[in-house]
């Protein structure tokens, strides 16, 4: 998931016209998820995701922005946690994701993202935190609703290349009703060159709709369906599956 684009959205969803005026947006969320998939792939039930970014106003320069985020399965970490249909997955376990970028309108409605990620799996100490490079082009038309299209590439330094791409449109339900129906595609391709990890393509839909509680806070329900398509075939990594599930949000912006 793309966190600056997605807290761009929750920052505009809470009423950003009257946090303009400042020199910088910090924006917050707790989510609740049914299940957690990371490019297609499940790494836990459910799962409590935290996050906070601080974005600056760089007017006509362009938006730095750093970040945090992170995952902590509902029911516990571990192989118990992990189970899929009844049947052992992959161990569920702690995740920490810190990330900074600039984010620069290119012109009218086209912009460049460029940034860093850093993972971080505390029940593996240090083996296993990895740093992805990763470049965004998208377009922006904003008008009565808002129609986003990106993409992204990602280059983790483990040897792995990611490159997706995503559509949403965004409309409020009109009235004094102070929310929006969001709707959402993304696909995307893995190339992997590690130990028992393969390429797959992956891919998902939403629907999402936040409502805004007050000029700072916004709680937002969704549902989502997220699968993969495997291009190899091993008994070493998971099987194709699809899931359908659901997720709740609060955010505040300051």
């Amino acid at each position: 998931m793309n966190k600056k684009l997605t807290s761009l959205l929750l920052a505009s969803a809470v009423g950003c016209t009257a946090l303009q005026a400042e020199d910088y947006i910090i924006v917050t969320e707790v989510k609740f998820a049914s299940e957690y998939l990371f490019r297609g792939v499940k790494e836990a039930g459910p799962t409590i995701m935290p996050s906070v970014e601080i974005q600056s106003d760089g007017a006509a320069a362009g938006d730095l922005y750093l970040g945090g985020w992170a995952s902590t399965p509902a029911r516990g970490t571990g192989a118990e946690a992990a189970m899929v249909d009844g049947v052992p997955a992959f161990p569920s376990e702690n995740e920490v994701n810190v990330y900074a970028g600039f984010d620069a309108e290119l012109q009218h409605g086209l912009f460049v993202d460029l940034g860093a990620v850093y993972y971080h799996f505390p029940q593996q100490g240090t083996r296993d935190d990895t740093v992805e490079p990763y470049l965004g082009l998208r377009y922006e038309q904003i008008a009565d609703s808002l129609f986003t299209a990106g993409t992204y590439f990602y280059y983790d330094i483990d040897k792995s290349f990611t490159i997706e791409g995503l559509l949403e449109y965004s409309m409020p339900f009109g009235g004094e009703v102070p929310a929006t129906l969001d709707l959402g595609g993304f696909g995307g391709y893995v190339d992997e060159d590690r130990l028992f990890e393969e390429n797959h393509l992956y891919y998902g839909l939403y629907a999402e709709i936040p409502y805004r509680l007050s000029e700072v806070a916004t709680f937002t329900a969704g549902l989502r369906y997220e699968g993969r398509a495997n291009l190899e075939v091993s008994d070493d990594f998971e099987e194709e599956r699809d899931f359908l599930f659901w997720t709740a949000a609060f955010t505040m912006a300051f």
